[in-house]
């Protein structure tokens, strides 16, 4: 039963992870512009979650709504001050602009909180036993959490009027403005909402995993991968992709090495911009 419960622990994994690449493909498909920074920002959320638990000892699931309200007002106030000006700049500029951003944020935070590797000490799940399989409750709890939270994305963004103004800028923003959407102000809300999905997928991720500066760098190469397989903008195809993309890290660090799972991750990048570059679950455009 070993390889199986490898299996299901990469399942787990993975949920997180897809919850993480639907902020940055959210980002990508309205703005066109791809945050470098996105895993930095689950760095941030990962600290606060930490320090709300430390000193005021609330549960980490709890602190999602926090997390994410903050990084939402935090991705707002960047997209009206530095973000905005290159939304219409070559591609070799925002990626610059983000670059900057995102080694800002983790000298940050090396410099507020140091170096040092923190955890949730004392935070410990219960573990469950069925059919063979063991669970810890808080890997399953933040699953079940990132699912919920990526349906009812899909929800807001394919059911409701703001959702269709999403998609309409998205897809030809100058014959949205044409229509009466304010562009502008929709491109300020699907960043602050993108950079809160990011939030969130830090405050889950705490729970099971060490928090450091340069903790972003892992999620947002993680991220990237999950876009390009899921396909651009797809949501549902970014918790496909975050769940394949979970089992391959898994099963990578159950025969090669734990410390070596990135390359797991590499292998499936460059097999994919090989053979599917458009993602395996690209919509088809008629």
């Amino acid at each position: 039963m070993l390889l199986p419960q490898v299996i299901l622990e990469g399942v787990m994994v993975g949920g997180i992870y897809a919850l993480a690449a639907t902020g940055l493909t959210l980002v990508l498909g309205v703005m066109r512009v791809l945050n470098l920074a996105h895993g930095h920002f689950m760095m941030i959320a990962m600290y606060l979650t930490y320090f709300l638990y430390v000193f005021f000892g609330l549960d980490p699931f709890l602190s999602i709504p926090i997390s994410m309200l903050f990084l939402f007002a935090v991705g707002m106030a960047l997209q009206r001050t530095i973000v905005r000006p290159v939304i219409d700049a070559p591609v070799v500029n925002q990626m610059i602009l983000m670059i900057g951003l995102l080694i800002f944020l983790e000298n940050m935070a090396a410099f507020l909180w140091t170096h040092n590797y923190r955890a949730l000490k004392g935070y410990e799940g219960v573990v469950l036993s069925f059919f063979g399989f063991r669970l810890v409750s808080t890997r399953l709890a933040a699953f079940a959490m990132a699912v919920i939270i990526t349906v009812l994305l899909y929800i807001l963004v394919m059911r409701t009027k703001w959702g269709r103004a999403v998609r309409a800028c998205s897809t030809d923003p100058d014959a949205a403005m044409l229509m009466g959407i304010n562009v502008p102000r929709i491109r300020l809300q699907a960043f602050g909402l993108g950079v809160a999905l990011a939030g969130a997928a830090g405050s889950l991720i705490t729970t099971t995993y060490y928090i450091f500066p340069s903790v972003g760098m892992h999620y947002i190469i993680v991220a990237l991968v999950i876009v390009v397989l899921g396909g651009m903008g797809n949501i549902f195809g970014a918790l496909a992709g975050g769940i394949i993309l979970g089992l391959v890290e898994a099963l990578t660090s159950f025969y090669v090495s734990s410390q070596l799972k990135l390359i797991g991750v590499f292998i499936v990048f460059i097999l994919l911009l090989l053979f599917r570059p458009e993602g395996l679950f690209a919509r088809k455009r008629g």
